[in-house]
């Protein structure tokens, strides 16, 4: 009995400590960097801005970098060198979960080498990859072949028309110049053709990866939903015609949503799907509070109850929104008394210092709130997030007539309803 009570608490004893001397499963990554002297690896989220979130930066020293973090969730951040903060530029997908990752990273121009080894959804994300890239690569490189060969007959034709003196030259040098000009017609039909098999492969690509989505319950499938999602928002598109199955997203949602009930891309994919559903002319406007400049919460449906409003999603960084939001002050002034408005919703970072002083300098005279950080998320909400902002025209009874109208086209949907 004694013998057994001994090994019994030799064995718990053995149990306990393995159990606490085994390391905590965490994300390290170990690199190095070949021929490039970047000072710095980017690793940044879906959704974020380069410009002003608080990114991972990994310092490189002597050509190498290391990177330790304990995850909650699996997920895929797109790799920068460190001068993109700047500069912008090229990037890969990287997908991180609570494993030993070792890379090799290659200037931009040679991003396609990059080694990724360890790690699951890595694995897995490159066998997919490679499936389409076989069959991309050529044809994309023979329509950069190509597109060179195309500039140079191009060039050489201008040059030697250039050099014409007089009618009888040009008549020669045209002649010249018929098998130039034959060459270039063959080489827009082939270019043509690579174009129309490159076409097919993306769409074979695309239908592959819907089917991947449907029937792998990864984050790589998660991925695969929230690019083609953040790519439509992006595009011009969203307002004028479908070029996304949206009920087939929807139920992909569903599906991913169940299998990570608490990952953080549910919030974030249920906002660009509401987005895309409803933020559309003929709609009804999505409602929202956000404080103004003295932190006071306002209530956007208070403010616009039985007018013609003006949605303005603007921000100090974005030049484009300033200058159009500036248009709109002739068009304010004429008809605020009329049942018109203007609220503006400033997407700021950090503080309210720069919005301040603009405002003191601009004197524009309607109503500003503050999405500091994106705290209210309303940016993300209407579809727009990390774009250059937007406008909305909503009539008095909430629907969305418009979505960036000039102040022309404002002014005349203003005479008609308000005159």
């Amino acid at each position: 009995m004694k013998f057994i009570t001994k090994l019994t608490l030799l064995l718990i004893t053995v149990f306990l400590f393995n159990c606490s001397s085994e390391k905590e499963q965490v994300l390290q990554i170990n690199g190095k960097v070949v021929g490039t002297d970047t000072k710095s690896i980017i690793l940044l989220k879906l959704k974020q801005d380069i410009r002003f979130d608080s990114i991972i930066e990994i310092p490189v020293e002597n050509g190498k970098f290391h990177f330790e973090s304990k995850l909650q969730n699996p997920e895929v951040v797109m790799l920068f060198l460190g001068k993109a903060k700047e500069k912008g530029g090229r990037f890969m997908p990287l997908f991180l979960e609570n494993e030993k990752i070792e890379l090799t990273i290659y200037p931009e121009e040679e991003f396609d080498n990059n080694i990724i080894k360890g790690g699951k959804l890595n694995a897995e994300y490159k066998k997919l990859d490679l499936k389409f890239k076989n069959q991309l690569q050529p044809l994309q490189d023979s329509l950069n072949i190509l597109g060179k060969k195309y500039k140079e007959i191009n060039d050489k034709l201008n040059t030697e028309l250039e050099k014409i003196k007089n009618k009888d030259e040009k008549i020669a040098v045209q002649n010249q110049t018929n098998d130039l000009n034959e060459q270039r017609l063959n080489l827009m039909t082939k270019g043509k053709l690579f174009e129309k098999k490159t076409e097919t492969v993306y769409s074979e690509q695309k239908l592959f990866q819907q089917e991947y989505m449907k029937n792998n319950r990864t984050i790589v499938s998660y991925y695969f939903l929230l690019r083609d999602l953040i790519s439509y928002t992006k595009s011009k598109e969203i307002f004028n015609k479908e070029t996304i199955d949206i009920n087939l997203a929807k139920n992909t949602f569903d599906i991913l949503k169940k299998t990570y009930p608490n990952h953080p891309y549910n919030e974030l994919a249920s906002n660009i799907i509401n987005a895309i559903t409803n933020i559309k002319v003929g709609k009804k406007y999505l409602d929202f509070s956000a404080p103004d400049l003295s932190g006071k919460i306002v209530a956007f449906s208070n403010e616009i109850e039985g007018k013609i409003t003006l949605l303005d999603l603007w921000a100090t960084w974005c030049g484009p929104c300033i200058k159009k939001s500036r248009t709109m002050i002739p068009v304010y002034n004429e008809y605020k008394d009329k049942g018109f408005t203007i609220v503006g919703v400033a997407g700021e970072f950090k503080n309210t210092d720069r919005l301040t002083k603009f405002l003191e300098k601009e004197k524009w005279p309607w109503l500003q709130l503050v999405d500091l950080d994106r705290q209210n998320n309303i940016w993300n909400k209407y579809g727009i997030d990390n774009s250059g902002g937007a406008i909305y025209l909503i009539d008095e009874k909430g629907i969305i007539l418009a979505k960036d109208p000039t102040a022309d086209e404002v002014r005349k949907e203003l005479e008609t309803r308000l005159n």
